[in-house]
């Protein structure tokens, strides 16, 4: 009886001992879960804290430019992919170097991959034609291959714009002439002003002898 006994309590103490193992092993475990999910989490801040968005500082003006353009931007119909085209000698637009210099900077501001100068109709006047700007936030899906790129880009003298050769493939954000424009711009030059009252961008053509150039003419 006193064997039977004996051999009762040394089961259920191996038991206790065997629980108390288990039970420490699950807490070591769940505190190395824990050290490892803290140490990912103080990673993820510390290198999330790395990432930094510089642009440059935009007028008042401009700013108000360009948030109207994004707005006005988001109603424009998707193009064709890009195919590839003859590359042309000579840019089918000259630009100003305030053009130059604005468009630039609105990419910039508004992350856009570019500019399209669009010729429709107009939404102030009833049965009038006009020039407008839209950003391109995506070039594969937004332009097709009938319209052509212009670069903002200048060469090492810091004048002359760098032609559609050394352009035509630097995928570096460009004006683009929309198709429906392109034979009523081509050859001409193209400068902007800023309205003040409404903020809204207003492209200034002119043609090969410096008149401006009337959408409606």
């Amino acid at each position: 009886m006193y064997n039977c006994r004996r051999m009762m309590m040394q089961s259920i103490t191996k038991r206790c001992i065997l629980s108390a193992t288990a039970t420490s092993r699950i807490s070591s475990m769940m505190a190395r879960c824990t050290s490892s999910i803290a140490a990912a989490s103080w990673a993820g801040t510390k290198y999330s804290k790395r990432v930094y968005h510089c642009h440059t500082p935009l007028d008042p003006l401009l700013t108000i430019a360009s948030q109207k353009l994004q707005s006005s931007s988001f109603s424009s119909s998707p193009g064709k992919a890009t195919k590839t085209k003859m590359i042309p000698r000579k840019a089918a637009l000259h630009l100003t170097p305030k053009a130059r210099e604005i468009f630039r900077k609105l990419i910039e501001a508004t992350s856009s991959e570019g500019i399209k100068l669009k010729y429709e109709m107009s939404s102030q006047h009833a049965l009038r034609m006009a020039f407008k700007f839209d950003l391109i936030k995506d070039v594969k899906k937004e332009l097709s291959h009938e319209d052509e790129g212009v670069s903002l880009e200048v060469l090492e003298d810091g004048v002359t714009p760098k032609p559609p050769a050394e352009s035509w493939n630097d995928n570096l954000p460009k004006l683009y002439i929309d198709s429906g424009a392109f034979m009523k711009v081509l050859g001409g030059k193209l400068d902007v002003k800023i309205n003040p009252e409404t903020g809204d961008i207003i492209p200034l053509l002119f043609d090969r002898e410096g008149n401006e150039m009337d959408p409606n003419a």
